[in-house]
């Protein structure tokens, strides 16, 4: 899949800490040349990236967004509704996995008329909380930010954002949780579904595969085709694996432009 990504673009690349190379131009095969192997791009971590600009809030509001208090009249996303949080529950009666109130993102930018995205991440029980969730707050919120933003989700047809959040007691494969994804899908009815997280990714696909086999495939969610990748707070700490997330959302971006058969 080619890629034509504008400044903007690679600027949030390199705060992802991948590094995308400019393709040089075509040169024509020798005969009877093999049949070309796919070559993964040349990823390069830089020694020091500089800061990119983050604009999805306004500079007076960038404060309280960091310390979770956001509230402009004119947010980055609007809460769409929704009706109260579905909790899955293990056979002792213990909440395991709650599914949060869905969040509508790029409100502003999205065209409508492109592909439907549900995203599913995996957040610390701490961000929803308050009582208002803003999945944009603090660092790992700016890197979610620029991730989407790299995969162009702000110029897609419709961007829903639902936080998985695990509760103590609960076990990462609980029977209930696919029931609850199903009934958000039946709601959103989006294109594709983006899973973020390595126990969001387990519990959703009800799998005890090792996460390394649940990318790079692409998988089924009632009847929707669905791409997994890591959360943006564990990239945070594990900077190594930004690669194979910008792999990730590559993959989700081809899955999303390709109609389901």
């Amino acid at each position: 899949m080619s890629l034509d990504l504008d400044k903007r673009q690679r600027a949030m690349l390199r705060e992802m800490g991948v590094r995308v190379w400019q393709p040089m131009a075509p040169v024509a095969p020798p005969l009877q040349a093999a049949e070309p192997v796919p070559v993964p791009p040349t990823v390069l971590t830089p020694a020091a990236t500089p800061a990119v600009a983050i604009d999805f809030i306004a500079a007076p509001d960038r404060q309280q967004a960091a310390a979770g208090t956001f509230d402009s009249k004119k947010p980055p996303f609007v809460v769409t509704p929704q009706p109260a949080p579905v909790v899955a529950r293990t056979g002792s009666g213990e909440a395991s996995w709650q599914v949060g109130d869905a969040l509508s993102l790029y409100a502003d930018t999205v065209s409508g008329d492109g592909p439907r995205w549900l995203v599913l991440a995996e957040t610390p029980a701490t961000a929803v909380q308050a009582g208002t969730f803003n999945p944009f707050a603090g660092d790992a919120g700016k890197l979610l930010d620029n991730m989407l933003h790299a995969a162009r989700l702000h110029q897609a047809g419709a961007v829903l954002l639902a936080p998985l959040v695990r509760r103590s007691g609960g076990t990462a494969s609980d029977a209930g949780l696919p029931t609850a994804i199903d009934a958000l899908i039946e709601q959103s009815r989006p294109d594709i579904v983006l899973i973020m997280g390595r126990l969001a990714t387990m519990a959703v696909l009800q799998s005890r595969e090792v996460f390394g086999k649940l990318r790079g495939q692409v998988h089924t969610l009632h009847g929707t085709q669905a791409v997994v990748t890591q959360d943006a707070a564990y990239l945070l700490r594990q900077q190594a694996d930004k690669a194979k997330a910008w792999e990730d959302l590559c993959l989700a971006m081809s899955v999303a432009q390709t109609p389901a058969a």
